[in-house]
């Protein structure tokens, strides 16, 4: 999906993150709500969802949300 996802006009880039049990986290990262919506209406990414939870998954959450404000720090 990282290759269909990065296609998807209006997708800036995502994070993920995953702990030694194995519990992952991703983050995606949109220009604005249509783009958003191309991707949830994504042929292959519907059939990979459709495949997720008769395969693989038990359970999971999606979150949906805006960032209003963003800031970083990096020590030199």
């Amino acid at each position: 999906m990282q290759e269909i996802v990065q296609e998807t006009p209006g997708f800036l880039g995502y994070e993920s993150a995953r702990t030694p049990g194995g519990i992952g986290i991703t983050v995606a990262y949109f220009r604005d709500e249509p783009s958003l919506t191309a991707w949830r209406e994504n042929a292959e990414h519907r059939d990979a969802q459709r495949q997720g939870r008769e395969r693989w998954y038990d359970a999971y959450s999606l979150h949906v949300g805006k960032v209003e404000r963003t800031s970083s720090y990096v020590r030199d």
